[in-house]
Formats: structure tokens, C-alpha cells, sequence
């Protein structure tokens, strides 16, 4: 089937990708993370079989796959790094993310001419063209992929070595990683550099650590954890009496705690965003700026709360407020209109932090105009 034994490796490496492409897809951990490293496997997997394309010269009996410019690898380092934010930071994607693809789109739209071109023409055209005649689009993506590739795969890995030190120890095969994929656009700029006679033996190298590449993703990101878990089963260690410090030694200083601090009561007291029943941790470090890791690292330390109660101390702060001030609204539509998301849920919260039901707690206000605040008070860091 394949002349070259080079071929039957891609071959191998390109089915198993698409194979945890789809168990990526279907994964519930890390479910965002998995899904961008499941589309960026299966890139690395579509370029693997172009390769054999090449490699085979199956381009002479099907011209019609030829293309001017090989523009995948573009597409590299946006999806490895929004990978490693995604799986690090749980920083959900937006419209502003496509950004890290606009020289792949750039490079659709200035060789759509020859995509468009007829099969007997496409290969006409690449048959006629030498290194003297390339054309000058064809120079210029040819050295945006290695360079493009390379700052995302450095800025990828200053990301995660910036990451907590709990979440470094657990990833230590994504920095294992990383450090191939680096490794293998150095081969690209070698191959670059290279004499004419070792540009193919380079090339084989570049796609062989590929297809490496594509095993570790993929039997590691199966395994991984999310770090959320990581960081709340890290073990604690006692700072007082009634309080635990998850983060050891590491805690921040005094000027960035102030500057996390005053960015996050700013949305949660101005803007409320407690009210929305929906926010996540995740969420709000998109809406602040800040990493998940520092507001968990914020609460835990500066507060002995995980972020559900630092957020339900809001709302059941709001409700009791309501409370106080009508008599007769739905305790359901008080609840929603908080934050609760069901009447199950507020009335355990309710109770856990003002001792006493809703019901209960209009009563006694009604009676004594005298009632227990929620635990621990306003939610102040």
C-alpha cells in the first residue's frame, strides 16, 4: 500500500489521532480544554496525511487535494495555546480568540485564487514553479509557520510556568510537551536553513516528533484531572485555630492581594454578579481579569471560603434584605431573583448560614424586628 516505511508510521499516527480526536469530543473533564486539543489533534492528523499525500506522489493522480501553501501549521500555536489557558486558567473562548488564527485565514484568502484553479491547472502550476520563480506569498508563510509556531509554543509555556506550583507538578507532561513541540520547530528552521539534499530528512523528523506528539496528548489529556480538583485535594495545612491555608508558604503579597481584592468586589458589589445564577469561578476571572488560581488562592487564604460560599454569602445577604422589607413576596421569586437557582438548594444555604428557614426568619423579623445575620457577616475579603 505505501512505498516508504515513513509513510505507514504517519498513517498509524494519523488514525490514532483521529481516534482521540473523538474520545477527546466526548470527554465531561476539561470538557473546553479537550475539545480544542480534540480539534488540534485532528489538524495534526489532517497534516500527517498530507504528508503521505506528498511523500506517496499521490498529488499526480489526485491534483485536485494540491495546494499552494501548507497552511495548518498555522493553525498550531493558537490551538496549543488556547489549550494550555483553557486547561490552566478554565478561561471560557470568545470572539477575540480568532484572532490567533488570522494568519491562517490571511493565508486562505491570499491563495484562494489557486485553490479555486482547476486540478490539470493546480498541477501545471506547482510543476512549472522552481525555486526561483516561488511566489512571494509562498516565501512569507513558508517562514510565518516555524516563526508563528514557535512564539505561541514559548508564550504557551511561560503560561504554564507561571501557573501555580501545585498545577506545574501535575502537568509536567504538558511542559514535557511543550518542550517537543519546541523542539520540532527548531527542526522546521534547520530544515530552513538546511542544505537542499537534508531538507526531506528533516522533514521526516518534524512529522515523526509530530506524530509522537499525537500519542502523549493523547493518552495524557485522557488522564488528566481538572486543576480545580488539584488545588482543593491538595493537602492543608493549619495557619489558625479556625482556619485553613491550602497554599502553604505561597501566598501573595499584600499589593497584588489588594489589587485582586478590589477587582473582584468591584463586579460582585457594583456590577452584582451574584445574581446570575449561572457564574462560575471561571467566569469571574474572565469578567476580572485575574486567574482562576488567585481568586481561589484570594478566598481560601484571606477568607477560609470556597468561591460557592463567598458567592451565596451575597445572596443570602440580598434575600434577608428582601426579606426584612416585604412581607409578602414569593420566597421562590426572592430566591431567583438572587442568584438561587432552585428552592432545594436556597433553603439548605438559607439555613446553613442564618440557622433558621426563610419562612422562620420573616417570622421573626415580623415578631421581634430581631434576627441572626448569615454566617460570618458581609462577604468581605
Amino acid at each position: 500500500m505505501f512505498t516508504h516505511t515513513t509513510s505507514l508510521l504517519f498513517f498509524a499516527a494519523a488514525t490514532q489521532g483521529f481516534f482521540l480526536a473523538i474520545m477527546l469530543g466526548l470527554h465531561r473533564r476539561n470538557a473546553q480544554a479537550n475539545h480544542i486539543l480534540a480539534v488540534f489533534v485532528a489538524i495534526l492528523s489532517v497534516d500527517l496525511l498530507q504528508q503521505i499525500y506528498c511523500h506517496e506522489s499521490l498529488h499526480k493522480s489526485y491534483p485536485q487535494f494540491l495546494t499552494l501553501i501548507n497552511l495548518l501549521p498555522l493553525t498550531y500555536g493558537g490551538f496549543l495555546f488556547l489549550y494550555v489557558r483553557s486547561l490552566t486558567q478554565g478561561t471560557p473562548l470568545g470572539l477575540r480568540d480568532i484572532f490567533h488564527f488570522a494568519f491562517f485565514i490571511l493565508g486562505i484568502i491570499v491563495s484562494w485564487r489557486f485553490l479555486m484553479l482547476e486540478s490539470s491547472e493546480k498541477l501545471s502550476f506547482l510543476t512549472q514553479m522552481t525555486v526561483e520563480n516561488t511566489p512571494s506569498s509562498v516565501r512569507i508563510f513558508s517562514l510565518l509557520n516555524p516563526l508563528t509556531a514557535t512564539i505561541y509554543g514559548l508564550a504557551a509555556f511561560i503560561l504554564l510556568r507561571r501557573h501555580s506550583k501545585t498545577a506545574v507538578q501535575k502537568l509536567a507532561w504538558l511542559q514535557i510537551i511543550l518542550g517537543l513541540n519546541l523542539l520540532t520547530w527548531a527542526v522546521v528552521w534547520l530544515t530552513i536553513l538546511a542544505p537542499t539534499h537534508l531538507i526531506q530528512l528533516s522533514i521526516t523528523v518534524v512529522y515523526l516528533l509530530v506524530s509522537v506528539i499525537i500519542y502523549m496528548l493523547g493518552y495524557f489529556s485522557l488522564r488528566q484531572p481538572t486543576i480545580s480538583n488539584i488545588v482543593e485535594n491538595t493537602p492543608k495545612s493549619p495557619t489558625t485555630k479556625s482556619r485553613t491555608n491550602k497554599y502553604g508558604d505561597n501566598r501573595l503579597p499584600d499589593d497584588l492581594r489588594a489589587q485582586i481584592v478590589a477587582e473582584i468586589e468591584t463586579h460582585m458589589q457594583k456590577d452584582e454578579v451574584w445574581r446570575q445564577s449561572s457564574l462560575t469561578l471561571a467566569q469571574l476571572a474572565t469578567l476580572t481579569g485575574l486567574s482562576v488560581h488567585q481568586i481561589s488562592q484570594v478566598l481560601n487564604d484571606h477568607r477560609g471560603q470556597s468561591f460557592n460560599d463567598y458567592l451565596n454569602q451575597y445572596r443570602v445577604e440580598a434575600v434577608c434584605s428582601l426579606l426584612r422589607e416585604s412581607q409578602n413576596d414569593n420566597l421562590l421569586d426572592l430566591a431567583l431573583s438572587c442568584g438561587f437557582s432552585s428552592k432545594s438548594s436556597f433553603n439548605a444555604i438559607f439555613k446553613k448560614q442564618v440557622q433558621l428557614t426563610p419562612s422562620e426568619y420573616r417570622k421573626q423579623y415580623q415578631a421581634t424586628k430581631d434576627v441572626p445575620h448569615p454566617k460570618n457577616g458581609r462577604p468581605d475579603l
